[in-house]
C-alpha cells in the first residue's frame, strides 16, 4: 500500500475512515466489466499469507496458516474508470461474528476488546432486535 498508493499507508479520508475498509459481507460488481476483468486476469487476485501463531515466540502455528486474497484487491484490477465505494454501517447494525472458542473469547473480554465469542454474537443479536424495534416502531425494551 505504501509502495503503490501513499507513502503513509492506510490514511483516513476527510472524514476519518479509511480508503480501504476492512470488512464487509457484500461486494456488488456491475457484471460486464466484472466479466471482463474476470477473462483479462484469468480470475486471480493477488494472495497473501496470514499465519494465527499459538505463542508469542511465533513458533507454533494456532490453526493451519492458509492463502487469502482481500475484496481490496480487486479494484486494483480495474483498468477503466468507474466508481468504487462502500457504504459504512455502525458496528451494532451489522458485524458481530461468532468465529472464536469460548477460551480465546474470555482472553479478549478480559482485555476489553470485543470477544467474537457464542455469548456475545447472542447478546449482539437481542441488542440489534431491541435497537431496531426502538428506532422502526417506537418500543422500548429494558
Amino acid at each position: 500500500m505504501k509502495a503503490k498508493w501513499n507513502k503513509d499507508g492506510d490514511i483516513p479520508n476527510e472524514k476519518g475512515y479509511s480508503f480501504f475498509p476492512g470488512n464487509t459481507n457484500t461486494l456488488i460488481f456491475k457484471l460486464p466489466e466484472y466479466v471482463a476483468n474476470l477473462e483479462r486476469t484469468k480470475g486471480v487476485i493477488p494472495e497473501f499469507v496470514n499465519p494465527k501463531y499459538a505463542d508469542e515466540a511465533r513458533n507454533k502455528f494456532k490453526a493451519p496458516t492458509r492463502l487469502e486474497c482481500m475484496m481490496q484487491e480487486y479494484p486494483k484490477l480495474l483498468t477503466t474508470k468507474g466508481a468504487v465505494g462502500f457504504t459504512t454501517y455502525d458496528t451494532w447494525f451489522s458485524f458481530s461474528p461468532v468465529k472464536n472458542n469460548i477460551k480465546d473469547a474470555a482472553v479478549l473480554a478480559t482485555k476489553g476488546m470485543p470477544s467474537f465469542g457464542a455469548a456475545q454474537g447472542e447478546y449482539d443479536f437481542y441488542t440489534w432486535s431491541s435497537k431496531v424495534l426502538q428506532a422502526v416502531a417506537g418500543v422500548h425494551i429494558e
